[in-house]
């Protein structure tokens, strides 16, 4: 499937910045569908993705429509 995405400029070169060096709008789509990939499928699994300091502490859930979306049915299912 050929996906046609328009990224912002400042958006993509902030990204860049934060690598360290130049990357493709294309490479960067497919990190993203990735991550996405396996955020469904942990929250699919009843999980939650979460981000923490080196030491594990300072925790911060993902939070989006689309894992809100999935941990609700997933409730649903749990409750039928």
């Amino acid at each position: 499937m050929e996906v046609r995405l328009n990224v912002d400029d400042d958006f993509l070169r902030n990204i860049q910045d934060t690598i360290g060096g130049p990357v493709k709008a294309a490479d960067v789509l497919r990190d993203a569908l990735t991550l996405l990939n396996w955020a469904v499928a942990e929250a699919a699994n009843g999980r939650v993705v979460l981000s923490a300091t080196n030491t594990g502490k300072d925790l911060h859930r993902l939070v989006m429509p689309t894992l809100s979306k999935i941990e609700t049915r997933a409730r649903q299912s749990v409750e039928a």
